[in-house]
């Protein structure tokens, strides 16, 4: 028997939040966060092993772990894994994200990287190499979900049950001293980023 079933929910925990400096948020607002339960790859091998009953459990443990390698190396050599079902459907693409150390790069930016050189952006966008070169680029492994990724979730009619409710106090810009008056002492809350999707 598989691990699905009607009684297992995703796990979610309410947030009161007291705003954030760096999204321009002071009053509280109020989000939610998925609380996942960790499962092991041996675990993923029982289940798959239960769907393709011919072939071993352990090796479906060996294929499963190779992957993880395989599909780093992979994208770190620029190319893009395209997850398919049986159909040949793509459902996650799994490459390397570029992005700028700085996010992106306008006319002020462009100006205190190279302020000999560029003046305007006609000047900034001639120098566009240049500039990328010394803003630096981040490579980081990605997952891209597809829409008949969400189709086949959907088909499994997830259900969310609420796990508890936290206050979090006030979040400072990186860099500034300030924290929250009516809070003193507290800290910014790890783990409240992008979600790479």
């Amino acid at each position: 028997m598989g691990i699905a079933s009607t009684h297992i929910m995703v796990d979610i925990q309410i947030s009161v939040n007291n705003g954030n400096e760096a999204f321009g948020t002071t009053g509280k607002t109020i989000t939610v966060n998925e609380q996942p339960k960790n499962i092991s790859l041996q675990f993923v091998a029982e289940e798959l092993h239960h769907r393709m009953p011919l072939v071993p459990e352990d090796v479906i443990a060996q294929v499963l772990t190779g992957f993880q390698d395989v599909a780093a190396r992979f994208m770190a050599e620029g190319f893009a894994i395209q997850g398919t079902n049986a159909q040949g459907d793509v459902l996650l693409r799994y490459y390397a994200d570029a992005r700028l150390a700085c996010q992106s790069i306008n006319l002020q930016k462009a100006k205190e990287l190279m302020p000999e050189d560029v003046t305007d952006e006609a000047s900034m966008v001639a120098h566009a190499g240049e500039l990328v070169a010394l803003a630096g680029v981040q490579l980081r492994p990605y997952v891209e979900v597809q829409k008949k990724f969400h189709e086949l979730f959907a088909t499994h009619k997830p259900k969310y049950e609420v796990k508890g409710t936290k206050e979090v106090a006030y979040v400072a810009k990186k860099g500034t001293d300030q924290t929250n008056p009516a809070n003193p002492g507290t800290e910014p809350v790890p783990g409240s980023g992008d979600i790479e999707g």
